[in-house]
Protein backbone atom coordinates (compact mmCIF):
# COMPACT_ATOMS: atom_id res chain seq x y z
CA UNK A 1 0.00 0.00 0.00
CA UNK A 2 1.09 3.76 -0.75
CA UNK A 3 2.56 5.48 2.35
CA UNK A 4 0.67 9.07 0.91
CA UNK A 5 2.20 11.11 3.84
CA UNK A 6 5.65 9.51 2.49
CA UNK A 7 4.50 10.35 -1.19
CA UNK A 8 3.65 14.50 0.20
CA UNK A 9 6.91 14.77 1.71
CA UNK A 10 8.78 13.83 -1.59
CA UNK A 11 6.39 16.15 -3.56
CA UNK A 12 7.59 19.14 -1.15
CA UNK A 13 11.38 18.14 -1.83
CA UNK A 14 10.80 18.41 -5.56
CA UNK A 15 9.25 21.46 -5.65
CA UNK A 16 11.53 22.79 -2.73
CA UNK A 17 15.00 21.36 -3.21
CA UNK A 18 15.96 23.81 -0.07
CA UNK A 19 13.25 22.14 2.07
CA UNK A 20 9.31 22.43 1.72
CA UNK A 21 7.88 25.69 2.97
CA UNK A 22 4.77 26.30 4.75
CA UNK A 23 3.24 27.55 1.60
CA UNK A 24 3.73 24.59 -1.09
CA UNK A 25 2.63 22.61 1.70
CA UNK A 26 -0.67 24.15 2.36
CA UNK A 27 -1.34 24.40 -1.47
CA UNK A 28 -0.56 20.52 -1.31
CA UNK A 29 -2.91 19.92 1.09
CA UNK A 30 -5.33 20.91 -0.95
CA UNK A 31 -5.28 18.51 -3.50
CA UNK A 32 -6.83 14.96 -3.30
CA UNK A 33 -4.76 12.37 -2.88
CA UNK A 34 -5.30 9.40 -4.89
CA UNK A 35 -4.56 5.83 -3.54
CA UNK A 36 -4.34 2.80 -5.22
CA UNK A 37 -7.33 1.22 -5.00
CA UNK A 38 -10.83 2.46 -4.21
CA UNK A 39 -11.71 5.69 -3.33
CA UNK A 40 -14.82 7.58 -3.01
CA UNK A 41 -15.84 10.96 -3.71
CA UNK A 42 -18.83 13.58 -4.89
CA UNK A 43 -17.97 16.47 -7.66
CA UNK A 44 -19.57 19.79 -6.56
CA UNK A 45 -21.27 21.95 -9.04
CA UNK A 46 -19.56 25.06 -10.06
CA UNK A 47 -19.99 28.53 -8.66
CA UNK A 48 -21.10 31.61 -10.04
CA UNK A 49 -22.16 30.06 -13.26
CA UNK A 50 -18.56 28.51 -13.84
CA UNK A 51 -18.14 25.36 -15.17
CA UNK A 52 -17.66 22.71 -12.71
CA UNK A 53 -13.93 21.50 -14.01
CA UNK A 54 -11.36 23.84 -15.23
CA UNK A 55 -9.34 22.36 -18.36
CA UNK A 56 -5.31 23.31 -18.85
CA UNK A 57 -2.70 21.47 -20.93
CA UNK A 58 1.11 21.36 -19.41
CA UNK A 59 4.72 21.25 -20.89
CA UNK A 60 7.12 19.38 -18.31
CA UNK A 61 10.48 21.18 -18.88
CA UNK A 62 13.49 20.93 -16.98
CA UNK A 63 11.57 18.77 -14.26
CA UNK A 64 8.66 21.92 -14.16
CA UNK A 65 5.47 21.98 -14.92
CA UNK A 66 4.49 25.27 -17.21
CA UNK A 67 0.42 25.83 -18.27
CA UNK A 68 0.22 25.84 -22.32
CA UNK A 69 -0.65 29.40 -23.43
CA UNK A 70 -2.97 27.61 -26.00
CA UNK A 71 -5.41 26.64 -23.28
CA UNK A 72 -5.90 31.11 -23.34
CA UNK A 73 -6.29 31.12 -26.95
CA UNK A 74 -2.44 32.38 -26.99
CA UNK A 75 0.22 30.75 -29.33
CA UNK A 76 3.05 28.66 -27.85
CA UNK A 77 6.58 28.26 -28.37
CA UNK A 78 6.84 24.95 -27.46
CA UNK A 79 3.98 23.69 -29.08
CA UNK A 80 4.98 25.24 -32.73
CA UNK A 81 8.42 23.93 -31.64
CA UNK A 82 6.58 20.22 -31.32
CA UNK A 83 4.31 20.28 -34.40
CA UNK A 84 7.72 21.64 -36.59
CA UNK A 85 9.87 19.05 -35.49
CA UNK A 86 6.96 16.23 -36.42
CA UNK A 87 6.94 18.41 -40.07
CA UNK A 88 10.65 17.21 -40.06
CA UNK A 89 10.18 13.57 -38.54
CA UNK A 90 7.34 12.43 -41.34
CA UNK A 91 9.88 13.95 -43.95
CA UNK A 92 12.60 12.24 -43.80
CA UNK A 93 10.79 9.31 -42.09
CA UNK A 94 9.33 8.23 -38.38
CA UNK A 95 10.88 4.63 -38.35
CA UNK A 96 14.47 5.46 -39.41
CA UNK A 97 17.11 6.40 -36.87
CA UNK A 98 17.12 9.97 -37.18
CA UNK A 99 13.29 10.23 -37.02
CA UNK A 100 13.17 8.09 -34.23
CA UNK A 101 15.17 10.07 -31.95
CA UNK A 102 13.62 13.42 -33.33
CA UNK A 103 9.94 11.60 -32.11
CA UNK A 104 11.49 10.98 -28.57
CA UNK A 105 12.56 14.53 -28.35
CA UNK A 106 9.28 15.94 -29.15
CA UNK A 107 8.04 13.63 -26.54
CA UNK A 108 9.50 15.19 -24.03
CA UNK A 109 7.96 18.39 -24.36
CA UNK A 110 3.80 17.66 -25.70
CA UNK A 111 1.66 19.07 -23.73
CA UNK A 112 -0.60 16.83 -21.46
CA UNK A 113 -4.42 17.75 -20.76
CA UNK A 114 -5.06 18.21 -17.42
CA UNK A 115 -8.95 18.63 -15.29
CA UNK A 116 -9.59 20.42 -11.98
CA UNK A 117 -12.31 19.95 -9.99
CA UNK A 118 -13.36 20.39 -6.73
CA UNK A 119 -14.80 17.47 -4.86
CA UNK A 120 -15.91 16.38 -1.60
CA UNK A 121 -13.23 13.74 -0.37
CA UNK A 122 -15.65 11.45 1.36
CA UNK A 123 -13.20 10.03 3.53
CA UNK A 124 -12.61 13.27 5.82
CA UNK A 125 -15.77 14.90 3.73
CA UNK A 126 -13.27 18.11 3.20
CA UNK A 127 -13.23 19.97 -0.25
CA UNK A 128 -10.69 18.74 -2.06
CA UNK A 129 -9.10 19.55 -5.72
CA UNK A 130 -9.22 17.01 -8.17
CA UNK A 131 -7.07 16.70 -10.61
CA UNK A 132 -7.26 14.22 -13.15
CA UNK A 133 -6.04 13.54 -16.74
CA UNK A 134 -8.39 13.14 -20.31
CA UNK A 135 -9.19 9.51 -20.00
CA UNK A 136 -10.28 9.57 -16.37
CA UNK A 137 -11.98 12.92 -16.95
CA UNK A 138 -13.86 11.30 -20.13
CA UNK A 139 -15.33 8.73 -18.09
CA UNK A 140 -16.64 11.38 -15.59
CA UNK A 141 -18.40 13.28 -18.84
CA UNK A 142 -19.65 9.64 -19.98
CA UNK A 143 -21.90 9.61 -17.12
CA UNK A 144 -23.54 13.01 -17.61
CA UNK A 145 -24.87 10.87 -21.07
CA UNK A 146 -25.07 8.11 -19.90
CA UNK A 147 -29.02 7.51 -19.63
CA UNK A 148 -28.97 5.62 -15.92
CA UNK A 149 -27.16 8.59 -14.70
CA UNK A 150 -26.75 11.81 -15.62
CA UNK A 151 -25.74 15.06 -14.06
CA UNK A 152 -22.96 14.02 -11.34
CA UNK A 153 -22.91 17.05 -9.82
CA UNK A 154 -26.47 17.22 -8.70
CA UNK A 155 -26.48 17.90 -4.88
CA UNK A 156 -29.96 16.42 -4.59
CA UNK A 157 -30.25 13.66 -6.91
CA UNK A 158 -27.11 12.70 -7.98
CA UNK A 159 -23.98 10.39 -7.48
CA UNK A 160 -20.71 9.75 -5.30
CA UNK A 161 -18.18 8.48 -8.14
CA UNK A 162 -16.10 6.15 -7.00
CA UNK A 163 -12.29 6.05 -8.63
CA UNK A 164 -10.42 2.74 -9.32
CA UNK A 165 -7.20 3.18 -9.50
CA UNK A 166 -4.90 0.02 -10.79
CA UNK A 167 -1.41 -0.03 -11.02
CA UNK A 168 -0.77 -3.84 -12.34
CA UNK A 169 2.61 -2.91 -13.42
CA UNK A 170 1.98 -0.46 -15.63
CA UNK A 171 4.05 2.82 -16.22
CA UNK A 172 0.52 4.82 -15.90
CA UNK A 173 -2.46 3.83 -13.25
CA UNK A 174 -5.34 2.48 -14.85
CA UNK A 175 -8.81 3.66 -14.03
CA UNK A 176 -11.50 1.67 -16.27
CA UNK A 177 -13.07 0.79 -13.74
CA UNK A 178 -14.08 4.24 -11.89
CA UNK A 179 -17.68 4.99 -12.03
CA UNK A 180 -20.65 6.33 -10.07
CA UNK A 181 -22.37 4.56 -7.24
CA UNK A 182 -25.62 3.15 -8.50
CA UNK A 183 -27.87 4.66 -6.15
CA UNK A 184 -28.93 8.14 -6.50
CA UNK A 185 -28.33 10.44 -3.30
CA UNK A 186 -27.85 14.00 -1.86
CA UNK A 187 -24.73 15.22 -1.71
CA UNK A 188 -25.38 15.80 2.39
CA UNK A 189 -27.35 17.40 4.61
CA UNK A 190 -28.78 21.41 3.75
CA UNK A 191 -26.07 22.73 6.16
CA UNK A 192 -23.20 20.40 4.61
CA UNK A 193 -23.85 21.34 1.26
CA UNK A 194 -23.60 24.91 2.10
CA UNK A 195 -20.33 24.53 3.75
CA UNK A 196 -18.98 22.50 1.24
CA UNK A 197 -20.38 25.44 -1.84
CA UNK A 198 -18.30 27.60 0.31
CA UNK A 199 -15.22 25.95 0.78
CA UNK A 200 -14.37 25.18 -2.59
CA UNK A 201 -11.08 26.03 -3.85
CA UNK A 202 -10.67 28.45 -6.94
CA UNK A 203 -9.67 25.72 -9.47
CA UNK A 204 -10.01 28.36 -12.67
CA UNK A 205 -7.35 30.24 -10.86
CA UNK A 206 -4.47 27.63 -11.24
CA UNK A 207 -4.59 27.47 -14.70
CA UNK A 208 -1.85 30.48 -14.91
CA UNK A 209 0.02 30.28 -18.28
CA UNK A 210 3.62 30.75 -18.84
CA UNK A 211 4.90 33.91 -20.33
CA UNK A 212 5.69 33.48 -24.28
CA UNK A 213 9.30 34.66 -23.79
CA UNK A 214 10.24 32.50 -21.03
CA UNK A 215 8.98 29.59 -23.08
CA UNK A 216 10.80 30.71 -26.17
CA UNK A 217 13.80 31.26 -24.30
CA UNK A 218 13.50 27.38 -23.26
CA UNK A 219 12.93 26.16 -26.43
CA UNK A 220 15.91 27.80 -27.47
CA UNK A 221 18.09 26.28 -25.20
CA UNK A 222 15.89 23.08 -25.72
CA UNK A 223 16.88 22.98 -29.29
CA UNK A 224 20.43 24.17 -28.56
CA UNK A 225 21.11 21.27 -26.18
CA UNK A 226 19.58 18.58 -28.11
CA UNK A 227 19.79 19.01 -31.52
CA UNK A 228 22.85 22.20 -31.55
CA UNK A 229 20.20 23.68 -34.45
CA UNK A 230 17.57 26.10 -34.45
CA UNK A 231 13.57 25.02 -35.37
CA UNK A 232 11.55 27.56 -36.70
CA UNK A 233 8.66 28.67 -34.14
CA UNK A 234 5.69 29.56 -36.69
CA UNK A 235 3.06 26.42 -37.25
CA UNK A 236 -0.58 26.22 -37.65
CA UNK A 237 -0.91 22.07 -36.71
CA UNK A 238 -3.92 20.94 -34.42
CA UNK A 239 -2.18 19.04 -31.09
CA UNK A 240 -2.95 15.36 -31.01
CA UNK A 241 -4.57 13.34 -28.66
CA UNK A 242 -3.46 13.58 -25.22
CA UNK A 243 -2.26 10.35 -22.67
CA UNK A 244 -3.10 10.30 -19.33
CA UNK A 245 0.01 10.29 -17.44
CA UNK A 246 -1.17 9.75 -14.13
CA UNK A 247 -2.19 12.55 -11.44
CA UNK A 248 0.77 12.33 -9.11
CA UNK A 249 3.22 12.68 -11.88
CA UNK A 250 1.83 16.36 -12.69
CA UNK A 251 1.02 17.28 -9.23
CA UNK A 252 4.80 16.89 -7.97
CA UNK A 253 6.09 19.79 -10.00
CA UNK A 254 3.37 21.97 -10.76
CA UNK A 255 4.76 25.74 -11.49
CA UNK A 256 2.55 27.97 -9.21
CA UNK A 257 3.22 32.00 -9.25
Amino acid sequence: MVNIDELRKKYQEINNPGGANKDNKEFLEKFFMMEEGTSLVRILPGKNDQEFYAETAIHRINDKNYHCPRVKGDKCPVCDTYFNMWKEINAIGKDTPKGQELAGLARQIKSYKRFYMNIVDRRSESVKILSVGQKLFGKILDCFFDEDFGDLTDLKEGWDFKIVKEQQNQQWPNYDKSSPKPKQTAAGSDKEIAEWMDEQHDIHGLVKVAEYEELKTLMEEFTAITRGTSISQESDSDSGSDDDDGYLSHLKSLKID
